[in-house]
């Protein structure tokens, strides 16, 4: 009995540190990444823009649905490793610029994702820029010391890479 009232003690203090240090974090995040793909900036936005399709190249999402504008702006939703998800295009620039948003406002965290691709020889130079809110202190501590802020970064820009060759992400300090 004493030790499952000793455990039951612990696991209390435990998540009371936890949630003690993540309300100190900052509830925004901003991440940035980027890698040499081997194909032109017309290839990757092509590939990155035709949202429907990224099942065939990303390992996180099963599905992916187009849902009719909202006030004009594309929508669509994934299905995959965190669930469902909506998300609204914000900038569809050809071939430079895409920029999507999280448009549920009950996920307990929200956000962009700005890709940039420029021209890097005869490939691109893709980064992706994450800035990130979440609002629960539990989800900001695991976000920012167990998942990291990078993690979806990288494995995108690693899909891309093992789609089209190229080099490996790297982080970009602002």
């Amino acid at each position: 009995m004493k030790i499952l009232i000793g455990s039951t003690v612990a696991l209390a203090l435990l998540a009371l540190v936890v949630v003690l240090v993540g309300s100190r974090l900052p509830e925004r995040h901003h991440a940035r990444m980027t890698a040499r793909i081997d194909t032109t900036p017309e290839t990757v936005y092509a590939l990155i823009a035709d949202v429907e399709h990224a099942p065939e190249w990303r390992k996180d999402v099963t599905s992916v649905e187009r849902l009719p504008a909202e006030d004009g702006t594309p929508r669509f939703r994934e299905n995959g490793k965190h669930g469902k998800i909506t998300y609204r295009i914000e900038a569809a620039e050809a071939p430079h610029r895409f920029v999507t948003r999280i448009a549920d406002t009950d996920l307990g965290y929200g956000g962009s994702w700005t890709w940039d691709i420029r021209p890097d020889g005869s490939g691109s130079l893709v980064t992706i820029t994450e800035d990130g809110e979440v609002g629960s202190p539990l989800f900001r501590f695991l976000s920012r010391y167990v998942f990291g802020h990078y993690a979806s970064l990288e494995s995108t820009l690693r899909a891309l890479g093992a789609r089209f060759g190229g080099s490996a992400p790297r982080r970009l300090d602002d």
